[in-house]
Order: C-alpha cells, then structure tokens, then sequence
C-alpha cells in the first residue's frame, strides 16, 4: 500500500490555507462597447500575478493559522474568483490532449470528457484552419493495401447522397484509410485535402469559412476527442452541397455517438488485423526476388514465407494483442525485413517489433561513442532530447525551456563536469540535438500542416514518447531524482500549458511505479501551493487510465479527505474534478459536500472547480441538484461554494454549435426546476457581499448574449424579473438603467428596464 496522509501524528491541527491563487484572479473592467466579449482564456504566453510561480520557501512556512485581519482580507481577495484559473487549466490540459497511456505504463483512455467553451457572446474565435493536399500517389498507396470494414458499402453510398459522413471510432482503427478511400470513390485523387486546427470548434469555423475553404473536391477533418452535434452535421452537409464538395469526418467512439447523428454517422471498426498483415506483406515483398543478393530468392519463396508467417500462431497471438491497424504496418515491415530468417528465430523477430521503441529510446539517450577527443559527453543534447520527448506535441520554445532547466539548472547538482564543455551556441542547432530517426518526417512533423506555426515537437512516433518515460524512470537509476527535481520545477513555473505536461509525465511515472513516485513526488505536490496541488491531483488521474491503478488512486483521494491536512483536503477536492469523479458521479458529490462544509476550504476555490467541471463533463443534473441543495443549506460555506460555481459556470457557453447560449440557461429552458434552481443561485449571488458585483456583471452579459439568440431573449425576459424581486427591484432598476445608457442598441436590456419589477420575491428565494 502507498504510504497515505492517515499517517499524520496523532493531534495534528490543521492548518488554515494560504492564498489561493486561483481565487485571486481579478476580473478586468467590462469595456464599454455596444457588444462586449469577456476575457477568454489566455494561452499561458504571459506571466500573470495569478501564473506567477510560489516561492517554495513560502509554501512549506505556511503553516501557522493567520489572524483575523489576515483572514477577513483573504476573504475579501478570495471571494471574486470568477474561474479565471479554471479557465487556463482546462485550456491547457485540452492543448496537451495526453489522455493515453501506452506500452507497460497505461491502458487505453478516454481523457478529459468534458466541453469547456468560453462565452463568446458573438466574438470571433480566431481559429486558425491548416489544410494539406494529398497527393495522387499517396491516395493510390492507400487504395491499393486499404481493407474494407463493416458497412462501408452503405458509408459510400450515404456520402455519395449526402456529401458529409461521419465515422466515429477509436483512434488506429484504420479511419484516415477509410476515409481517403471514400472520397476517391467521389472525386479525382489530386482534390483529396486534410483540414486541421490544434484549437476547439473547427467544425463551427469551418461553417461560417466555408466559402473560403470548400471548393470541388474531398476533405478530410478530425476531430480528435471534441463532440459533434447533429445540427451542426446537417449545417456542413448543406455547406458541402453547395459547394460540391464532400466531407469525411472522424471523431471518437464516445464523444461521438453515432446512433444520435444517423444517418450521416457510422461505427467504424477496424477490419481484420490478419487480412491487413497479409496485403502489407504481399505489398512489401512485392519485388524483393530482383532486389535481393541472395541467388536462390525467388517469388515461390516469398509466396511460401508469407503464407508461413500468415499461418503462424505465434504471429496469429501477436496480431490479437496488436493495439492498432498502425502497429500492424510496422510489424509487416519487419517481417518483411526478415524474410531469410530461420523460422526458429520468429520469437526474436516480434520480441523486436514488440521492444523496436524502448531500443530506440535507449540509443537516443546512451552517452556517445567515445572519439579521438576522449569520451564525448554533451548533458545538454541528452537533456534537450528528453525534453523534446517529453514535450511531444508542444511549441519549441516549450521543449527549449524545459530543456534549459534540466540541463542548466539540475543536473549540474547531480554531476560532476570537469573539464566544463564549451558553449558552442550554433553547436545546438535542432538537427544536430534531435537525430532523424527520433523526429518525424517532413510532413508529420507539422502534424499535416505545412505552415506549422509556431514550430511543435513531433516524435516518429507518439508511442516513442511513453518509451522514454519508462527507459529513463527503469534503466538510469541515477536519473530518478534529477527527473523528480525537473519536475518540480516545471510545475512551479508560469506556463500552464507546461505544468499540465509535467503532471501528466508524473501520472505516467505513478503507473510504473506508484509506492516510490507518491512518496518521493506527488506526497510533496499535495502540501504545497495551488498549482502543485492541481498538479498532484491531475498526476493521479492520469495514472487511473491504467486499469490496475483505479483502485490505489481512488483509495490515495479518499485517504487526503481524510486527512487532517487542509493542502491534503484542497488536493482531495481538486482530484474530484477529473475523471477519477466522473466516473463514480453519487460519491463525489458527496464528497464535495463534505470538503465543501469545512472552514479549512472556505477560503478556496478548488470545491467550486470541481464542481463546475463535473457539470461540464455531462453530470449537469445531478451536480445542479446538488447546487441547489447547498444554497438552501444552513451551512455557510456550502453556499457560497455554491454561488462560486454558478460564477464559474456562467461564462461558459452551451457548446460549439450554442456558443452565445449560457450552459446554465440551454438546461433551463426546457426544464422549470432548473430554472427555479438558477433564481435562487442568482438571487443568493447577486445579494452577496463579496460575490454581487461580479454576479451583477454576468447577469448583463446574459442579457448581451440574449440579444442574439431569440430563444434565450424570451427565456431571460421571464427569469429575470424573478431574480430581480423584492429586495433587488431597485438595486435591479438601477443597473438596468446603467446598462440600458451603455448599450443602447441592446434589446434584451431595453424591454427589461421598461418592464414594471416583479411585486414580491420569487419563491423559496434568498431574502
């Protein structure tokens, strides 16, 4: 068992909490525009007071209880968290998209499940589309070795009819091939393209580019793990008639259900990993007679080695265990590179498919050969290598910070270096650190994008990547606490983007290792500042994507409930915002409500995260039940949890097709319940002494986003009086007034003023 934090001393006090800074952001003043968009979530290029890293030192002198005025200013601060810092984290764990583990580290995932779009109200998302032709040539290669899947029959005919087509399926299941194949069956091969964005909601700026982007011919676009809505579907398919073109969209069993989007969507499964092996053979030792030095290589032999390896059982129990058409692929490459092996020796030969990326990862990090000059021993390519795998998917400039670190700043304590190398500056140009066959090929390296900008980290591989994680934690033993130190630091920097990164590696290094990596690293990131304690909350659910840790991981939460620690309990409650408390909805409501009853918390916004992210994560629900419940309640502190959720939630929009829709409001219009909920959570926010002038704020950006969406102007038109009873009827006048002169072209604002406020308050409102 992992050590637990029940293990405190007897009568341990626990300590009240330091600030937070995720409740400290403040809210920049609304600009006085006509149609105003409020901050949206900032990429992490630029050092906040919130992003600014905590002093370690800080972190563990914070211990002692601090005094009243110390508290009641705290309050003050802590109570006009709006979500900004929720915001950034969510953003950036969509950026890192890290949500599977692979090899002896993981098991398949689904990663974050939830849709977090900021409320635009009407702003331009500023998504930026690449597109990549394919060409004739690569079309043909994947006709002429493509197998056909279930259905694909009826998928040709529905995109022939139809011009748009879904296939939702697991990521490898061979859908890109599927998908070129269809559209070659629709249009030339030389007008096949491939659309990508690294943002959220291509889909919807496809539709409102679609003059600019659609033109005769076949496009291919993925999802990746984002949702897909019929009437967004439909929306495309009638954009792709018009402009003659089709499209093929792929997006991930789960995310997308294809039974809601018949009869453009269709399961697609993988086809049959025997037949896929074959065709690659035939394909790969198509001209190896002519080709080979041997005298008696014939095209009999080939025939004959083919049908042995087919035949195989041992290659038959390699396929069942084959995660990935891909994977097959490769394995057909090396068989075919041992066509004139003893069949004796077929062990050896998958042994080597199955070990072909840890090797790799061993020679990329192996100290060079020794030269005429002695043994070469360059810390900086061995460090910037590790970062660059590390860092797979993410900017340069990431991997080249991240580098710095490990090789300028920690491994210098580890290390004795004499004589120092010297610094050769245009020594370290990218091709000389990083060697060909650890990056990808000219067009996967921009991930399908020519103009990739800026420039990312792509590995030959992404499995090469996991691979190095467990070469570097299993075979350099020496190299296990100068990694625990890298880390630490990289959580303790200024780039969200990057700690999300750092605690997915350590997640990943849980799952290797769970006993040593709690102890020695997640242990210390639970009892230290907000973003540390994010960080160990978010290592631990990515260490439950590994079937044998759910378990561990769920008994490691509870045991910081527990805790008498409060850094624990804030851990605990930020750990309930992951998947770990998707997955087991009833009991981490409860345990929200019991964190969330605890003065040590009172002061933190992690319950009302977590909560908030369970509503987004498709427990709207339950989680608004659970709202209400606690805004009635005689506990303090659960209510005002609760008016720090409906802050947080109330900037989020409905989803990519509803992005000017409130996601409280889209629940509450067909729902009365909900809508009596939504009063009471505003009535109680709007009167609050530390909570109203934010609440105020939203409230008017409600109204801005009605003016756009008829649905919602009528909905509000009749919610509003409500929450704005008796006491707030004057309050309410007096702000609508304001805003009324603000926005002059607001309708919404403008028949709310003129409306006579509702005589008394609505019922089982706050008073």
């Amino acid at each position: 068992m992992s050590e637990t934090e029940q293990a405190e001393p007897e009568g341990a006090a626990a300590e009240a909490p330091a600030e937070d800074p995720a409740a400290d952001a403040e809210e920049p003043p609304a600009p006085d525009a006509a149609e105003p968009v409020p901050a949206g979530p900032t990429d992490g290029t630029g050092v906040t007071a919130v992003d600014a890293p905590h002093d370690p030192a800080v972190a563990r002198d914070s211990d002692s209880r601090p005094s009243v005025q110390d508290t009641a200013r705290a309050a003050s601060r802590r109570e006009t968290g709006d979500g900004g810092d929720f915001t950034r984290y969510q953003q950036a764990r969509q950026q890192n998209a890290l949500n599977k583990l692979k090899r002896s580290a993981v098991a398949n995932g689904s990663g974050s499940a939830f849709y977090a779009e900021q409320l635009t109200l009407g702003g331009d998302s500023g998504i930026e589309i690449q597109e990549l032709s394919v060409s004739a040539l690569t079309v043909a290669q994947q006709l002429d070795s493509h197998q056909d899947v279930d259905q694909q029959t009826q998928m040709a005919a529905r995109l022939a009819a139809q011009h748009v087509l879904v296939l939702a399926g697991q990521p490898g299941s061979g859908r890109q091939s599927t998908a070129l194949t269809l559209l070659a069956g629709c249009c030339p091969d030389d007008r096949i393209k491939i659309l990508h964005s690294e943002a959220q909601g291509i889909l919807q700026a496809l539709c409102r580019r679609a003059d600019d982007l659609l033109a005769p011919g076949g496009f291919v676009v993925d999802l990746d793990d984002q949702p897909l809505k019929l009437s967004t579907l439909e929306t495309l398919g009638h954009l792709a008639r018009k402009h003659r073109a089709f499209l093929v969209i792929l997006g991930e069993l789960g995310r997308v259900d294809p039974d809601r989007l018949r009869p453009h969507a269709f399961e697609h499964r993988r086809p049959a990993l025997g037949a896929v092996l074959a065709v690659h053979l035939r394909r790969l030792l198509a001209g190896h007679p002519g080709a080979c030095p041997q005298q008696d290589c014939t095209a009999e032999h080939t025939t004959a080695f083919t049908a042995r390896m087919l035949a195989s059982q041992q290659v038959q129990r390699t396929l069942d265990g084959a995660p990935s058409v891909r994977s097959v692929v490769e394995f057909a490459e090396v068989l075919a590179q041992s066509i004139h092996s003893e069949d004796t020796s077929l062990s050896d030969i998958i042994g080597r498919w199955r070990d072909r990326l840890r090797r790799l990862a061993k020679q990329l990090l192996q100290v060079p050969a020794e030269t005429s000059d002695g043994p070469v021993l360059d810390p900086h390519r061995q460090a910037f290598r590790i970062a660059y795998a590390f860092f797979h998917g993410h900017p340069l400039s990431d991997v080249f910070e991240a580098g710095e670190v490990l090789s300028a700043t920690v491994l210098p304590r580890y290390e004795t270096r004499e004589p120092a190398p010297a610094n050769h500056v245009f020594a370290r140009e990218l091709d000389q650190l990083i060697p060909q066959e650890m990056r990808a090929s000219g067009d996967a390296m921009s991930g399908g994008r020519t103009d990739d900008n800026p420039r990312c980290a792509r590995l030959v591989d992404e499995e090469l990547m996991h691979a190095v994680i467990e070469v570097v934690w299993h075979d350099y033993d020496s190299l296990r606490d100068p990694l625990r130190e890298w880390l630490t630091a990289l959580v303790a920097g200024p780039l969200e983007r990057i700690r999300v990164r750092a605690a997915h590696i350590a997640g990943i290094l849980l799952s290797h290792d769970f006993d040593s990596v709690y102890r020695d690293l997640i242990r210390h990131w639970a009892r230290k500042s907000a973003a540390f304690r994010q960080s160990a909350a978010l290592a631990l659910e990515m260490a439950a994507h590994d079937p044998r840790m759910v378990g561990r991981v769920r008994a490691q939460i509870r045991s910081w409930l527990s805790s008498p620690r409060w850094e624990f309990q804030d851990s605990a409650a930020r750990a309930y915002g992951t998947l770990v408390g998707a997955q087991d909805v009833p009991d981490t409501l409860w345990a929200l409500r019991e964190l969330g009853t605890r003065p040590e918390l009172a002061f933190s916004s992690s319950v009302a995260f977590s909560m908030s992210w369970l509503y987004l994560a498709g427990a709207p629900g339950p989680t608004a039940d659970a709202l209400d419940r606690w805004i009635a309640s005689d506990n303090d502190h659960l209510a005002k949890h609760a008016i720090r959720t409906l802050l947080i939630l109330s900037r989020y929009g409905a989803g990519p097709d509803r992005r000017d829709r409130p996601v409280l409001a889209d629940t509450a219009m067909t729902d009365q319940d909900r809508a009596d909920a939504l009063v009471r959570l505003w009535r109680h926010a709007l009167m609050g002494q530390d909570s109203s002038t934010r609440a105020w704020d939203l409230l008017r950006r409600w109204l801005l986003a009605g003016d756009a969406d008829k649905e919602l102007a009528a909905f509000l038109e009749a919610l509003v009086p409500r929450i704005c009873a008796r006491p707030l009827s004057h309050r309410a006048g007096f702000y609508l007034g304001m805003w009324a002169g603000r926005h002059p072209d607001s309708r919404t604002i403008r028949r709310l003023r003129d409306r006579p406020a509702t005589a008394g308050p609505a019922a089982g409102a706050a008073s």
